[in-house]
Protein backbone atom coordinates (compact mmCIF):
# COMPACT_ATOMS: atom_id res chain seq x y z
CA UNK A 1 0.00 0.00 0.00
CA UNK A 2 2.61 2.63 0.60
CA UNK A 3 4.08 1.73 -2.56
CA UNK A 4 1.05 2.09 -4.45
CA UNK A 5 0.43 5.48 -2.80
CA UNK A 6 3.97 7.11 -3.11
CA UNK A 7 3.40 5.70 -7.09
CA UNK A 8 0.19 7.24 -7.96
CA UNK A 9 1.96 10.30 -8.19
CA UNK A 10 -0.72 12.45 -9.65
CA UNK A 11 -3.22 11.61 -7.10
CA UNK A 12 -5.90 10.36 -8.79
CA UNK A 13 -6.27 6.95 -6.91
CA UNK A 14 -5.25 4.70 -9.76
CA UNK A 15 -1.24 3.71 -10.92
CA UNK A 16 -0.86 4.59 -14.99
CA UNK A 17 1.64 2.69 -17.28
CA UNK A 18 4.40 5.48 -16.72
CA UNK A 19 3.63 5.14 -12.41
CA UNK A 20 3.89 1.62 -12.78
CA UNK A 21 7.36 1.22 -13.20
CA UNK A 22 7.92 3.38 -9.76
CA UNK A 23 5.90 0.79 -8.10
CA UNK A 24 8.28 -1.78 -9.34
CA UNK A 25 11.10 0.77 -8.05
CA UNK A 26 9.70 0.77 -4.53
CA UNK A 27 8.56 -2.53 -4.29
CA UNK A 28 12.20 -3.92 -5.08
CA UNK A 29 13.72 -0.76 -1.87
CA UNK A 30 10.97 -1.86 0.37
CA UNK A 31 11.52 -5.61 -0.13
CA UNK A 32 15.80 -4.93 0.72
CA UNK A 33 15.15 -2.42 3.67
CA UNK A 34 12.64 -5.37 5.21
CA UNK A 35 14.67 -7.63 4.92
CA UNK A 36 18.05 -5.99 6.50
CA UNK A 37 15.79 -4.31 8.95
CA UNK A 38 14.89 -8.26 9.93
CA UNK A 39 17.83 -9.09 10.27
CA UNK A 40 19.14 -6.03 12.58
CA UNK A 41 15.80 -6.91 14.81
CA UNK A 42 17.15 -9.74 16.56
CA UNK A 43 14.39 -9.95 19.34
CA UNK A 44 11.68 -9.58 16.50
CA UNK A 45 9.53 -6.39 18.56
CA UNK A 46 9.34 -5.11 15.29
CA UNK A 47 11.77 -1.87 16.20
CA UNK A 48 15.99 -1.54 16.24
CA UNK A 49 17.64 -1.03 19.79
CA UNK A 50 20.70 1.34 19.46
CA UNK A 51 22.34 -2.39 20.50
CA UNK A 52 20.77 -3.92 17.49
CA UNK A 53 21.60 -1.77 15.59
CA UNK A 54 25.41 -1.85 16.92
CA UNK A 55 25.56 -5.38 16.58
CA UNK A 56 24.06 -5.36 13.21
CA UNK A 57 27.36 -4.12 11.71
CA UNK A 58 29.06 -6.82 12.59
CA UNK A 59 25.99 -8.76 10.69
CA UNK A 60 26.35 -7.31 7.78
CA UNK A 61 30.02 -7.37 7.33
CA UNK A 62 30.68 -3.79 7.83
CA UNK A 63 33.59 -2.12 9.94
CA UNK A 64 31.89 -0.70 13.34
CA UNK A 65 32.62 2.96 13.28
CA UNK A 66 32.94 4.33 16.63
CA UNK A 67 30.11 4.34 19.58
CA UNK A 68 29.48 8.21 18.77
CA UNK A 69 29.55 8.06 15.29
CA UNK A 70 27.01 4.93 15.57
CA UNK A 71 24.74 6.71 17.86
CA UNK A 72 24.98 9.79 15.84
CA UNK A 73 23.96 7.43 12.53
CA UNK A 74 20.65 5.82 14.73
CA UNK A 75 19.50 8.97 15.93
CA UNK A 76 19.60 10.35 12.39
CA UNK A 77 17.78 7.46 11.45
CA UNK A 78 15.33 7.39 15.06
CA UNK A 79 13.52 10.35 13.76
CA UNK A 80 10.80 10.52 16.19
CA UNK A 81 13.34 10.53 18.82
CA UNK A 82 11.54 7.02 20.66
CA UNK A 83 14.89 5.56 21.33
CA UNK A 84 14.17 2.66 18.90
CA UNK A 85 14.39 2.47 14.62
CA UNK A 86 11.00 1.89 13.15
CA UNK A 87 11.04 0.20 9.75
CA UNK A 88 8.91 3.59 8.56
CA UNK A 89 11.94 5.62 9.69
CA UNK A 90 14.72 3.89 7.78
CA UNK A 91 12.00 3.44 4.56
CA UNK A 92 12.16 7.48 5.12
CA UNK A 93 16.04 7.78 5.38
CA UNK A 94 16.90 5.89 2.56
Amino acid sequence: MRAYKAADTNGNGFVELREFEKIVQLLQQYDEISKIFQELDTNDDHRVSFDEFKNGFELLGEDTPDEESLKQEFDGIDSNDGGYILFDEVRIKY
